[in-house]
C-alpha cells in the first residue's frame, strides 16, 4: 500500500477504537540566501486538526507565528495529500505526492505564501519498534523548495531551499517524550529519534548524495539507535551547545532560536493536552561512523524538538 494514502483517522468521532490515533504532517528549510528559517506543520486527533506554522528572520531575530485550531476539509484524493481549509480570513492548501512533489498555499492578514515543494531523494520510512507495529514514519529530505514568502512589509524569495518534510501516522500512546533531530545540507541528510514510555521507537539514518570517501552513496544507512541527547556545558540553559552521541555519532549541536508550546488542559480532562514541547532551530556538525570509518560532516541546518506530555 501506498503509505501516503494510509489514513488511520478514518473516522473522527471513533472515540473509543480510535482515541489513540494520531496524524500529523510536519515541513521546514533553513533558506541559506535570506538567513530565514520557516516551518508548517498539521496535527490530527479525534477532536480537533491543528495548523502551525512559523518563520524566524535570523538576520532581525523576529520570530512570526501563526496557529490555530480548526477542522480541515474531508475531501481525501486517492495517493494525494490533501490538506485542506477555507474560511472568510484564512487560506490554506497543501497538495501533492511523492512522484510529482506538494505545494503549499497560506493567506491571511500577515501572510500570503506560494511554495513547491520537489523530491530529490529517495525517503526512507520507519515502523513501531520490533514488538508492536502500529506507528509508522515517512522521512523525506532535500526537497527543493521555490517560490514566494510574502508579508506585509517583505518578500523572502525562495529559491532551492533545501525542505525536510514528513508524515507520521498511527497508534500513539497518549502520553509521550522524546528527542529528535532532522538535518542536511547538499551533501548529507541525517534524521535520529529517541522516543521514551511505552512501545519506545528509536532509530538514526543517514544518507550520503555526495562525498569524497569511499562510502555507499544513494541510500539511507542505519545508524547505531541507542542515542544519548544532553547539554554539552554545565549550564542547564537550552540554548547552549547540546551534544548527541552514540557508538556511530559525535556530534555538536548549536541551537539557533527555539519555540515553546506549553499547552496545558485541566485533570478533569485527562484526555486534552498538556504538553510541554521545544522546537529549535539547529546547526550541527560533528563525525559519525560508517563501515568503521569516522567521517567528518559538518554544517547541516535543520530542526531538533524535545517533547514531554500528554495528548
Amino acid at each position: 500500500m501506498n503509505l501516503e494514502e494510509r489514513k488511520v483517522l478514518l473516522s473522527r468521532w471513533d472515540i473509543l477504537k480510535q482515541w489513540k490515533d494520531k496524524e500529523w504532517w510536519y515541513s521546514g528549510f533553513y533558506d541559506t540566501k535570506n538567513d530565514i528559517y520557516f516551518n508548517f506543520f498539521f496535527v490530527r486527533v479525534n477532536f480537533i486538526d491543528q495548523f502551525t506554522l512559523t518563520l524566524f528572520d535570523a538576520k532581525e531575530q523576529k520570530i512570526y507565528e501563526f496557529s490555530k485550531k480548526l477542522f480541515l476539509d474531508k475531501e481525501q484524493k486517492k495517493n494525494k495529500l490533501c490538506l485542506n481549509y477555507h474560511s472568510k480570513n484564512i487560506s490554506i492548501e497543501y497538495n501533492g505526492d511523492e512522484i510529482d512533489g506538494w505545494t503549499f498555499k497560506f493567506k491571511n492578514n500577515t501572510f500570503e505564501i506560494n511554495l513547491y515543494l520537489k523530491p530529490t531523494i529517495p525517503y526512507f520510512t520507519k515502523f513501531e519498534n520490533q514488538y508492536v507495529y502500529k506507528y509508522g514514519l515517512m522521512h523525506f529530505f532535500n526537497n527543493l523548495t521555490n517560490g514566494l514568502i510574502k508579508m506585509s512589509n517583505k518578500i523572502y524569495k525562495i529559491e532551492n531551499a533545501l525542505c525536510y518534510y514528513d508524515h507520521c501516522f498511527g497508534t500513539i500512546p497518549s502520553e509521550s517524550a522524546w528527542h529528535w533531530i532532522a538535518v542536511q545540507n547538499e551533501d548529507v541528510s541525517l534524521a535520529s529519534l529517541v522516543n521514551y514510555g511505552p512501545y519506545a521507537q528509536k532509530y538514526s539514518e543517514i544518507y550520503f548524495k555526495k562525498n569524497d570517501r569511499d562510502l555507499r552513496l544513494n541510500e539511507w544507512i542505519r545508524l547505531n539507535q541507542d542515542v544519548s541527547f544532553e547539554h554539552y556545558e554545565l549550564e542547564n540553559k537550552l540554548m547552549k551547545t547540546w551534544k548527541i552521541t552514540s557508538t556511530d555519532m559525535e556530534l555538536i549541536v548549536t541551537p539557533i532560536m527555539y519555540i515553546l508550546d506549553r499547552t496545558k488542559v485541566p485533570k478533569p480532562l485527562p484526555f486534552l493536552d498538556n504538553i510541554k514541547h521545544y522546537e529549535f532551530f539547529i546547526k550541527l556538525s560533528g563525525n559519525v561512523r560508517i563501515d568503521g570509518q569516522w567521517i567528518k560532516i559538518k554544517d547541516l541546518y535543520g530542526i531538533m524538538e524535545q517533547h514531554n506530555g500528554k495528548w
